[in-house]
């Protein structure tokens, strides 16, 4: 028999998940600043968790891999990523548990190392040979504000 606490604290956890998944899915819109690589500064609006995105088949093409097959190795395809009108791009790497943000050309600039559904306000780190303005991250709902 499952005790009372047992159902209080599944209860409380189901709660939380929920809450979360829904504070996730009215997020429309992030916003990166303060990157020192500038590529990756600008406003970005979610997509669908099994579009890929342009950056990210580009670089599977130029290493001979297949963009469809990297992309459900590494993307979990619950979790919306988010797009720049540049093509710069942010997506949950379920390969290392980061988010990374990269470049258009689909090269990694930024990771953080994070399970929450969306892209992390802060602690983001720099990868190798990029400036080290490090970015902040703002999550927009559909309202059109700053959360």
């Amino acid at each position: 028999m499952v005790s009372l606490k047992r159902l209080t604290i599944l209860y409380f956890k189901t709660a939380l998940f929920m809450q979360r998944f829904a504070h996730s899915m009215s997020i429309k819109k992030v916003v990166v600043k303060s990157a020192g690589e500038l590529a990756v500064n600008g406003v970005y609006t979610s997509q669908g968790p099994k579009v890929i995105p342009e950056g990210f088949a580009r670089t599977c093409r130029k290493m001979g891999w297949t963009p469809s097959e990297m992309w459900r190795k590494l993307s979990d395809q619950k979790r919306p990523w988010f797009e720049a009108e540049n093509e710069s791009y942010m997506y949950w790497n379920r390969g290392d548990g980061k988010w990374w943000m990269d470049e258009p050309s689909g090269s990694g600039v930024y990771v953080c190392k994070s399970d929450d559904q969306l892209p992390p306000k802060f602690g983001w780190t720099s990868l190798m040979g990029v400036n080290e303005r490090i970015p902040a991250v703002e999550s927009i709902n559909e309202d059109e504000k700053t959360i």
